[in-house]
C-alpha cells in the first residue's frame, strides 16, 4: 500500500479504501478503475480467462467449475462463457466461511453508478485477501441475479492454508490462500457429486503474494535441520573466484587521485546492499561523499573496473 503511495486505515476494510479512493479522484482528477462494478472487468474475463478455459479443456465436458469471487469480473465475464459454450456446467462460487454473504441472501444496496451504499451485516475479517469484500460488489450480485450462481461453498481460512502449503509440496503449484481456499472447497464437494465428473478449478492467485501473511507463518527464514543435513551431504565446493588483471601504474594513480580531491570516496559495487547501508548512513549525518562503482556499465569497458578492483585490492590489502 505505502509502495503505491497510499494511506488508508485498516479498520476502515475495504469500504474505506474505496471511499478514499473516491475522494482521490474527485478532488484531483484522477482515473478510477471502479473495478467491482466497471463492466469492462468482467468482459476482459468474458474475452480471455472464459475463452482460455474453453480451448484448454479441448471440448472435454465440464460439469463443474470453481472459483471465488473478489470483485466479481472472473466470475460474470468466466459464467457468461461457459454459459453459452458448456451449457451443462454447474458454476460453483467459494466464500469465507466465516463471512458467508451470498449465503445469507442478504442484499447489498447500491447507489446509482453502482458503487455500495451499505456495508453487509455478516462481513467478518478473514485471512482470504481478496476475497469477499466488507460489501456484495455489483458485479457479483449481476451474477447472482443472472442465474450464473449453481452453489455456493465455503472455505475457512485454516483449511485454505493447510491446502496452499500442501499442492505447493505436492503438486509444486506455488498458489496463495485464496487459490488454497478454492481447492479445499472443491476437494470437499466433489465428494458429493456423481464419480466421474470433472472440475476445472480457478487458482487465481500466486503464493508470493502472501510471504508477510500467516500462510507462510510455520515457514522458517533459516534452514531447518533437515535441509541443513541435505546441503552438508555433498562437499559444497567453492565456484572458482574471479581472475583480476595485473595492476598497472595507471589505475592506481586514478585511485590516488580520486581519493586526494575527495574527503569521503566509496569504492562500491553497484548493487551491494552494504554500500548501500553506508549511503544511507552518509546521508543522514550529511557527509558529502563521491560514489565509484567498479562493477558499473560506465568502467566495463575493457574490464576497467577490474582493473580498479585488482589496484584497490594491492593498496588496501583486503578483498572486498
Amino acid at each position: 500500500r505505502q509502495f503505491l503511495g497510499l494511506d488508508h486505515h485498516p479498520a476502515r476494510f475495504v469500504r474505506g479504501m474505496v471511499i478514499k479512493t473516491q475522494e482521490l479522484a474527485a478532488k484531483h482528477g484522477w482515473f478510477m478503475p471502479a473495478q467491482f462494478e466497471n463492466e469492462a472487468n468482467a468482459w476482459i474475463h468474458e474475452e480471455t480467462t472464459g475463452k482460455e478455459i474453453v480451448e484448454a479443456t479441448q471440448g472435454m465436458k465440464i460439469d463443474y467449475f470453481v472459483c471465488a469471487y473478489g470483485t466479481g469480473g472472473t466470475l460474470k465475464g468466466v459464467a457468461k462463457v461457459l454459459r453459452e459454450k458448456s451449457p451443462q456446467t454447474k458454476i460453483c462460487v467459494v466464500e469465507p466461511d466465516n463471512a458467508p454473504l451470498l449465503y445469507s441472501e442478504i442484499k447489498t444496496p447500491y447507489k446509482e453508478d453502482g458503487s455500495f451504499a451499505a456495508a453487509h451485516p455478516l462481513w467478518r475479517p478473514h485471512l482470504l485477501q481478496g476475497w469477499a469484500t466488507d460489501f456484495i460488489p455489483k458485479l457479483v450480485n449481476d451474477s447472482v441475479e443472472a442465474g450464473f450462481v449453481d452453489h455456493i461453498l465455503h472455505a475457512a481460512s485454516s483449511t485454505a492454508n493447510k491446502t496452499a502449503r500442501e499442492i505447493a509440496q505436492k503438486e509444486g503449484i506455488f498458489t496463495g490462500t485464496s487459490g488454497g481456499g478454492s481447492l479445499a472447497s472443491a476437494l470437499e464437494f466433489a465428494k458429493t457429486v456423481p464419480k466421474g465428473s470433472s472440475m476445472v478449478i480457478l487458482l487465481a492467485d500466486t503464493g508470493e503474494r502472501y510471504i508477510s501473511t500467516p500462510l507462510f507463518q510455520d515457514i522458517p527464514a533459516d534452514m531447518t535441520e533437515e535441509e541443513k543435513a541435505i546441503a552438508a551431504s555433498t562437499p559444497s565446493e567453492a565456484p572458482p573466484p574471479i581472475s583480476l588483471p595485473e595492476v598497472t601504474q595507471d589505475n592506481t594513480a586514478f585511485i590516488n587521485e580520486v581519493n586526494s580531491t575527495n574527503k569521503v570516496v566509496v569504492w562500491s559495487l553497484e548493487y551491494c546492499e552494504f554500500c548501500w547501508t553506508i549511503f544511507g548512513f552518509l546521508d543522514a549525518i550529511g557527509v558529502p561523499y563521491k560514489v565509484i562503482n567498479i562493477d558499473s556499465f560506465q568502467y566495463a569497458k575493457h574490464n576497467q573496473g577490474n582493473k580498479y578492483r585488482a589496484a584497490l585490492q594491492k593498496m588496501t590489502g583486503v578483498n572486498t
